[in-house]
């Protein structure tokens, strides 16, 4: 800021500034969401395996206690 106030710049200064923040922003965003989408998927995965299991176990049980 010492600068752009030095050399009469300073409003230019502090737009390039805050579009190189707002670059920064969007590439962690990026990286974030890339890295969210595959854990999304493996929870979404186990509520599944979760819910075919809880429907599966019972009749696998019933089937043993015929035998």
């Amino acid at each position: 800021m010492a600068s752009g106030e030095a050399s009469g710049k300073l409003e230019q200064m502090l737009e390039r500034a805050a579009r190189l923040e707002t670059q920064a922003l969007e590439r962690r965003l990026v990286v974030f969401l890339t890295l969210l989408e595959p854990v999304m998927i493996l929870l979404m995965g186990g509520v599944v395996l979760m819910i075919v299991l809880a429907i599966l176990l019972p009749i696998i049980e019933i089937n043993q206690l015929v035998r």
